[in-house]
């Protein structure tokens, strides 16, 4: 029996025109960008042995990998998830790119076991860009300096930039020296904000006194970044040479973000979005006009390709083009317009049309010039030649 209405499984859905051609048309905006920064593009494949796809840092992505076996190889495969992993593998098995700066970019659809509606679809349209072989602040500020070009880019309005660092989070719970057990359940509370439950475990572990009272201030380190970049310095950077350095990198980002871009900065020190995976500062994009996720979200993941044999300092950013997609501007309507064809089998008819399009004039055949209306525009043969004529 043939079903009168099909439906796509909950979270993968259809793109129909014309939002098929928005996300189109600012996924080329977005590339034709990174490619004018020198990003060279990388286009992965989209499924891989597993033993290759979920290796190193990309471990956590398990649980959101859909799974198979190849018929060829009786191997287990994977949809990729994410690609930051498979281009991380790209640079260092195929490319082997040791002793260079590799900056590279892409664009494609990943999906995922499990629907969150609040973070909309299992098959993100993901597009980013990295920068693999620099371990300095420097690399840092280029990959979000090309993030806060990206929002530009897609003409969104009131973008805040926000930013966080986990190595931060990451000393304070080797200075606490508290067992596994008790990092899970701070990091879970971390994760929550759940700021009782923060409350009820100081009160119910006794950590050092050096970082006791860093601690008990910690999720209130969170707001306009000078304020608490100053709190930081004066509660954190005492410390260890490790917070230190952390607070003084973030302080070098802040200063060369404030004085170059007019975006608002809002800093979070107990900010540990992909705790397991990065390594130093991390950041992200929101738009202010209600939207509550992140747009752009990325930062550093140092040693990214050392289960692949070659370990290299990293930074990048991705966003999900098609979780944007409602807050974007329509596509411009094209200004050289459109023109009718009819269906004939003439040369100097295909030679005229192929004249229009490489002159970025859509050429539609019609079979039925009845069905134009007045102002339309269509191929007419007036003898000798083929000329564009109006309705």
């Amino acid at each position: 029996m043939q079903q009168s209405t099909w439906f796509t499984p909950e979270g993968l859905e259809d793109l129909l025109p014309p939002q098929a051609q928005k996300l189109e048309y600012y996924r080329r905006q977005l590339m034709d960008g990174f490619n004018l920064s020198g990003y060279d593009l990388v286009l992965p494949p989209l499924a891989e042995f597993t033993d290759s796809l979920l290796t190193g840092t990309a471990r956590h992505l398990a649980v959101d990998t859909c799974r198979f076996t190849d018929q060829e190889s009786g191997k287990m495969m994977g949809v990729r998830a994410d690609m930051t992993p498979q281009v991380a593998r790209i640079v260092s098995n195929r490319l082997k790119a040791s002793d260079t700066i590799s900056r590279l970019c892409y664009a494609g659809e990943v999906l995922k076991t499990r629907n969150n509606k609040a973070k909309g679809s299992r098959s993100p349209i993901q597009v980013g860009a990295e920068i693999f072989g620099h371990a300095g602040v420097e690399s840092d500020i280029e990959i979000i300096e090309l993030m806060l070009e990206a929002m530009q880019t897609l003409n969104l309005k009131s973008v805040k930039l926000s930013l966080g660092h986990v190595g931060i989070v990451d000393e304070l719970l080797s200075l606490a020296q508290l067992n596994e057990a008790q990092t899970a359940q701070l990091l879970a509370i971390f994760e929550r904000k759940a700021i009782p439950e923060y409350d009820a475990f100081l009160a119910d572990n006794t950590l050092p006194e050096s970082v006791s009272n860093a601690f008990s201030k910690l999720l209130g380190f969170c707001g306009e970044a000078t304020q608490v970049l100053q709190q930081a310095k004066e509660y954190l950077s005492p410390l260890s040479p490790v917070l230190k350095e952390a607070i003084a990198h973030l302080d070098t980002v802040i200063s060369y973000l404030k004085s170059m871009h007019s975006n608002a900065i809002h800093l979070d020190l107990a900010d540990i979005r992909g705790y397991q995976y990065h390594t130093g500062i991390i950041f992200a994009c929101y738009s202010a006009d209600g939207f509550l996720l992140p747009i752009c979200k990325g930062g550093r993941y140092d040693d990214i390709g050392s289960d692949f044999g070659l370990a290299q300092p990293a930074t990048g950013f991705s966003l999900d083009l098609r979780l944007a997609l409602d807050l974007l501007d329509s596509v411009p309507d094209s200004e050289t317009g459109i023109v009718y064809a009819p269906p004939e089998a003439d040369k100097a008819l295909q030679a005229k049309i192929a004249t229009l399009k490489a002159s970025g004039i859509k050429v539609i055949k019609t079979y039925d010039t009845g069905a134009l209306v007045k102002g339309d525009q269509y191929l007419s043969n007036n003898g000798t030649q083929w000329l564009v004529v109006n309705v």
